[in-house]
């Protein structure tokens, strides 16, 4: 990429509004993060290093990542009401993401997990509350006009796919390039795999009847038409698949204090520098590079804070 382009991505990021759209669809959440020295035994109490709260969900979360960089970012999501339900709306205001809500006028409550952070390990445990067993809306099979204009790229992170298809197979048919973060596999997914242009899983990933495996999972994708297929891997090299030529990507080593969300993060990213109009390889390098400075602090603010995102995305 020119330096003119990266000149021009970084001051996107620092407030300019880009006019890359991107449909998010998926699970919203309150995340509140304990970072600790370590785990605690058992039956012990123990002080967190830090603390914060901020909206979690890996569509929500790339949602936010898509917009701080600078892009539109409609949020297609369940949120409904109980006490964590305003906040969410409010951080979603404050970076200029749209909600569609899908639990609007149902009996749900927005989810609060808690997440335990470890230093020593640089891992973190989460735990979920009661799955709720509320139906919700569906958007229909049509993209809307009050939505605005038609996305360029669809983001589906697998859940509430049963809402969500019909509209994501709308987006397709007027354009849109359907990616799928696969961090692990959702029920429904073998019925988006036709819809896909992209699919980003993590190597936990795995298809029923097969092993996680990166391997097998590029060629489960691929084998269905999918011309675009990555698997990341922690710190290890993502490997990817682009119409069939392979290409790896190595990550870049960094001082990491937190691996909360770095997907989500990768999928915001990726999906602001596809829609952007940069090719599958580069716009998942660059993506890559805003996720791994993001594991340098507590949260996505920052890889896109200080030194901007030029400088992140390792050019």
């Amino acid at each position: 990429m020119t330096d003119a382009a990266d000149h021009r991505i970084e001051q996107q990021s620092k407030g300019r509004s880009s006019t890359a759209h991107v449909l998010f669809a998926g699970r919203t959440t309150v995340d509140a993060v304990y970072r600790l020295d370590r785990f605690p035994e058992e039956d012990s109490k123990v002080f967190a290093r830090a603390f914060r709260v901020a909206p979690g969900g890996p569509a929500c979360k790339a949602a936010i990542t898509h917009a701080m960089l600078g892009g539109r970012a409609s949020l297609v999501s369940a949120v409904g009401g109980g006490p964590w339900a305003a906040f969410v709306r409010a951080e979603l205001d404050r970076r200029k993401v749209e909600l569609i809500d899908l639990a609007k006028g149902m009996q749900y409550e927005t989810p609060l997990s808690t997440v335990m952070v470890s230093a020593e390990g640089a891992t973190r445990t989460i735990v979920n509350p009661p799955l709720q067993n509320v139906p919700l809306n569906t958007p229909g099979p049509d993209w809307i006009p009050s939505f605005g204009d038609a996305p360029a790229v669809a983001l589906s992170d697998g859940f509430y796919l049963a809402e969500v298809i019909p509209l994501l197979a709308a987006c397709r048919d007027a354009g849109a390039g359907i990616c799928l973060d696969g961090g692990s596999w959702k029920p429904r997914t073998d019925e988006l795999a036709p819809l896909l242009k992209y699919a980003i899983c993590s190597e936990r990933f795995a298809a029923p009847g097969k092993t996680a495996d990166p391997a097998a999972t590029v060629e489960w994708f691929a084998e269905r038409g999918v011309p675009h297929v990555a698997v990341t891997q922690g710190q290890r090299p993502i490997i990817g698949l682009d119409r069939g030529r392979q290409f790896e990507i190595d990550i870049q080593q960094a001082n990491v204090v937190d691996t909360l969300g770095a997907g989500d993060v990768l999928h915001g990213a990726f999906c602001f520098y596809s829609a952007s109009g940069l090719g599958f390889e580069e716009a998942l390098r660059r993506a890559a590079g805003v996720a791994t400075r993001s594991c340098m602090g507590m949260g996505i603010e920052t890889a896109l804070s200080g030194e901007g995102v030029g400088r992140a995305s390792g050019g």
